[in-house]
């Protein structure tokens, strides 16, 4: 079916605050360990961070932090990349040769490695406005390096699209946001952050939305802040979760746009965050959109076999109700919970290798071995060797990717022959999938190993 409608113009304010209202209030640090309570990043302005406290992000914490699995794309003004709390987080193109000219993978995108610029329909999409540098902040700034803030995802990777032009306000066309959205979903976003709203129904926006969720993308936008019951765009289109802004006592923001079709509400009153001059706070739905950007995030990392209204479903049916009881039109179905949806997450259960090899002779003792789950923490699984003397496997430890050692013992074996033995690895969450797995470890004895290696220990070292 063919069609025409204006190229309509989402206006984008930025309403940047300086920093303030900061809360040095010492918070106890916890290991993600079995027992943990909470995780408290080392981040200095965590402390002042109301917002991830009020959706019990450090509990939720104790499950996951995020898997680098999961991208985010951030469709707004660009994103600083060389942000101190971005630059190792941004999303890099499988098979892309940076700075070569050529479009190695045949996406119609000349050296696209971190995203694209379709403001300028270039490779560099940098913010030179700070909007979408502020929000992918929230969503997922590098978290626990000691400096600035704490993202919601330590993990998720950011796919910086930019559509948002710099101006007084910053502004974009629905064209170049439709062509963002389209980008994502092909180029393996998850989740798509819109962060900007319009009045202006439009039927290639929707287009776009609708090919995105068919591409497996969950799609997360701002409510408005028209403080009525305007229909928002795209918050307001099929197939895209339309957050509300709430604040620091769970209150309505009085600007934030409430209707029939909210979905679910998230912190959006002083949220800190930063841009290129420094840090600050801003209010606005845009700025609670990230938040669930965030949570979908930690979901996925906990399950990355779910759908997108698998995601979306558990994500409201895990908010805190507020207002009238059940969904209405001012929090949807609630302000989000962090932790009470990553619980709520069956657990599928993943880790790497599924083989080990341990390789000893009467010179060479066997090498550690680790075992890694991407997803999930070392308080939701574990590993056991039974009654095998031979092997030894270390609790599971770190956040998210976490790990176990397996040590093998020559010494309890005799010489001159191959073993092997099964490693159970069991989820320990109440709700699990694809558990446990059945890992295969091997010994072998291999004689004069040691005389294998010995060459290679004097590679280079002659003069």
């Amino acid at each position: 079916m063919e069609y025409a409608e204006p190229n309509y113009i989402v206006y984008v304010p930025p309403s940047l605050n300086g920093l303030n209202y900061l809360d040095q209030r010492p918070i106890a640090r916890m290991q993600g360990l079995a027992g943990c309570t909470s995780v408290i990043p080392n981040d200095p302005y965590f402390p002042s961070q109301w917002n991830l406290n009020q959706i019990q992000a450090p509990t939720a914490w104790c499950i996951t932090t995020g898997s680098e699995d999961v991208v985010i794309a951030i469709i707004d003004s660009g994103v600083d990349l060389d942000h101190p709390e971005l630059e190792a987080k941004l999303w890099v193109k499988p098979g892309e040769i940076p700075d070569n000219g050529l479009d190695d993978d045949g996406n119609g995108y000349i050296d696209d490695v971190h995203g694209w610029d379709f403001v300028n329909w270039d490779n560099d999409p940098q913010d030179d406005y700070g909007h979408g540098t502020f929000v992918a902040g929230i969503a997922a700034a590098e978290t626990d390096n000691g400096i600035g803030i704490a993202g919601f995802s330590w993990g998720a990777k950011i796919m910086p699209v930019k559509v948002i032009a710099p101006g007084v306000p910053g502004y974009a066309y629905y064209s170049d946001i439709t062509s963002g959205i389209c980008y994502a979903a092909d180029n393996g976003a998850k989740i798509i952050n819109m962060s900007f709203h319009s009045a202006a129904y439009s039927q290639a926006l929707q287009a776009a939305v609708t090919y995105a969720h068919s591409k497996g993308c969950l799609l997360v936008a701002a409510a408005g802040d028209t403080g009525d019951d305007t229909y928002q765009y795209p918050a307001s289109h099929a197939h895209v979760v339309s957050v509300a802004a709430t604040g620091r006592d769970d209150e309505h923001w009085d600007l934030s746009t409430y209707n029939d079709r909210v979905d679910v509400a998230a912190p959006g009153v002083e949220i800190l965050s930063f841009w290129e001059g420094g840090y600050g706070r801003m209010p606005s739905t845009r700025m609670a959109t990230p938040h669930v950007s965030g949570l979908a995030a930690l979901i996925w990392s906990v399950n990355p076999t779910l759908t997108p209204d698998e995601v979306e479903s558990i994500i409201e049916s895990t908010a805190v109700d507020l207002g009238d009881p059940g969904r209405d039109d001012y929090f949807g179905h609630g302000r989000i919970d962090a932790n009470a949806a990553v619980r709520a997450t069956p657990h599928y259960l993943q880790v790497s290798p599924t083989a080990l090899l341990f390789l000893a002779d009467d010179n060479t003792d066997p090498l550690q071995q680790v075992i890694t789950n991407p997803g999930t923490s070392s308080s939701t699984w574990s590993a056991t060797a039974g009654a095998t003397p031979w092997l030894s496997i270390s609790k599971p430890f770190g956040h998210t990717p976490s790990s176990i050692t397996v040590s093998a013992d020559k010494s309890a074996l005799p010489k001159h022959d191959v073993y092997t033995a099964p490693i159970t690895v069991t989820s320990t969450m109440p709700n699990s999938e694809n558990n446990p797995q059945i890992i295969t470890a091997t010994f072998s004895y291999v004689p004069q190993l040691y005389r294998a290696y010995l060459p290679l220990l004097f590679v280079g070292s002659v003069h």
